[in-house]
């Protein structure tokens, strides 16, 4: 295999660190790159193909992020929407004996468990033939589990057919961000993926708004042909607008070498260091050694031949790093934020449809209103916000970025997660003490919490451990699904023996103590990257 191949469009980068304000030592770290020369240096390095997925135009981009956040509402929102359906369901179950609130919930949990499934089986096709089969061939699974949920007699045949659901739904959390981060470059990542989760998080609260009211308007049945007919659209639109994404690159787009030494005055201005890949600007399309963009090109169902070996490859690796301290800490905190979020999302619909609320079942979805101002706000602190202070981190470091730059911002979830973790607990627990807003105000604060924890540790590990993107994405998504099932799957007796204030009280000690890992990992990442760098190596890297 050619040396200047790798197996993602992330490929494998060891560059220099600096250490002094006039130049760089010699020690090499994974991760670390010359982000910053007068200008902003473009990683990875632009190339003159119209092909390339860097190279799309701004509109077509916008359109690829819409997409694909479309594909990620519909599927979470019919995994996680039908929190404020549990109520129809008790009734038309308790004779069967599955009636009680803890088995109900059970439609919820288990789908979410399939989705960190359904990463290990999406991720590594995704690889091996490409992103947008899989997301093609996904969006038809919504389709005929949606209508399969809504023809089931009974509760196991409704089961059966969630976890059928789960396993496409998983693809929005590792599939689409590899899309999103694949079409923007180091930089920008952090917008871009932000700016799929404002879209996506609008779209599914809103579609979740409303769970209730259509259930109770056209049946909870309903409401599932209502998915699977709009998820039938969006595979026509994802047929015809989603271009393929997968792009092999050199390892000189990604400084394998390129920030081995501080750049001249005269490098500095042209933004080039003796042949190495550093630019500062972008490069004129070549029609005349590459082939054009055209429909017919973004049609094909894959590009290149699809390489079946790189399916186990990722699997191997997706273990691999999971024994890397700042990767493990990261599935961690995205798992149990993850799981926090599901059992609030599990137990909202009783506590507002009780005493002293009094909700009617039809009317419990609207709870998840806030969700929309949380997407509003995490836009400019974890988008904009992120990819500012990376480079204004670079700036005051020589032009260096180091990933564990990206870690600031996590800051300001974990505080607002732990104190709402808390806060609902106490107002589930006393709520003749508490106005319902009370519960309103924390399912969108606890899912900022979330967000932020999502969004932070996947641009710090990309940015980390670019050859490994895969992975990582399925590391983060598949383990965080199997480790927040763990944290709901017993919700029902844990509340029963602890109250909501001391099992959501642990909750947010959990948090909070997780978060607070974040620190040794930021003062020590580098040295972690140092280490870890030789098991995230393939065997031609050089």
């Amino acid at each position: 295999m050619s040396t200047q191949k790798e197996q993602y469009s992330y490929v494998e980068r060891v560059v220099s660190d600096n250490s002094s304000k006039n130049g760089l030592d010699k020690t090499e770290t994974m991760g670390t790159v010359k982000l910053t020369a007068g200008k902003t240096i473009y990683i990875p390095t632009p190339t003159a193909d119209p092909q390339d997925p860097l190279n799309m135009k701004t509109w077509q981009k916008l359109v690829v992020t819409v997409l694909v956040s479309i594909f990620s509402t519909l599927g979470l929102a019919l995994v996680s929407g039908f929190g404020g359906l549990l109520g129809f369901y008790i009734p038309e179950y308790a004779a069967s004996g599955h009636g009680t609130y803890e088995a109900i919930s059970r439609l919820l949990t288990f789908p979410s468990l399939f989705m960190g499934i359904g990463n290990l089986i999406g991720m590594p096709l995704a690889i091996a033939v490409g992103r947008r089969s899989v997301l093609l061939g996904s969006t038809i699974i919504l389709v005929v589990s949606a209508i399969l949920s809504a023809c089931a007699k009974t509760y196991e045949w409704h089961l059966g057919a969630r976890m059928f659901m789960g396993l496409a739904a998983g693809q929005s959390e590792a599939v689409v961000p590899m899309v999103v981060q694949e079409i923007y470059f180091l930089h920008e990542r952090s917008r871009g993926l932000m700016i799929q989760q404002t879209v996506q998080v609008i779209l599914s609260t809103i579609w979740t708004l409303f769970a209730s009211p259509i259930a109770g308007a056209i049946t909870p049945q309903g409401w599932y042909y209502l998915g699977a007919g709009l998820a039938a659209v969006q595979f026509i639109l994802t047929l015809f607008f989603l271009p393929e994404t997968k792009y092999e690159r050199s390892l000189g787009a990604y400084q394998e070498k390129a920030a081995s030494k501080p750049l001249s005055d005269a490098e500095n201005a042209q933004g080039t260091s003796q042949g190495e890949d550093l630019a500062t600007e972008r490069p004129a399309l070549d029609f005349v050694n590459y082939a054009p963009r055209t429909w017919r090109s973004d049609m094909r169902l894959w590009v290149g031949t699809p390489e079946w070996s790189k399916a186990f490859t990722v699997l191997v690796q997706t273990f691999t790093v999971l024994i890397f301290p700042n990767v493990f800490w990261a599935m961690l905190l995205n798992g149990l934020t993850l799981g926090v979020n599901i059992a609030i999302g599990i137990t909202y619909g009783g506590i507002v449809t009780s005493a002293p609320y009094n909700w009617a079942q039809s009317s419990a979805s609207y709870a998840n209103c806030g969700q929309i101002v949380t997407a509003l706000a995490a836009l400019p602190l974890l988008g904009y916000g992120s990819d500012l202070i990376i480079k204004w981190k670079a700036n005051r470091n020589g032009g260096i970025h180091e990933p564990e730059s990206r870690l600031i911002p996590l800051i300001i979830p974990i505080i607002v997660g732990t104190f709402t973790a808390v806060l609902y607990g106490q107002a589930a627990a006393h709520p003749n003490q508490y106005h319902w807003f009370t519960v309103v105000w924390a399912i969108a604060a606890y899912y900022f919490a979330f967000v932020g924890a999502n969004i932070v540790a996947i641009t710090y590990l990309l940015d980390s451990y670019p050859a490994r993107a895969g992975p990582i994405l399925v590391n983060i998504c598949a383990f965080r699904g199997i480790i927040s099932f763990g944290t709901t799957y017993a919700i029902t007796p844990f509340i029963n023996r602890c109250g909501y204030d001391g099992s959501f009280g642990a909750y947010a000690g959990m948090t909070a103590g997780i978060g607070l890992l974040a620190i040794p990992v930021y003062f020590y990442g580098k040295r972690i990257r140092g280490f870890t760098a030789r098991f995230a190596k393939d065997k031609h890297t050089a």
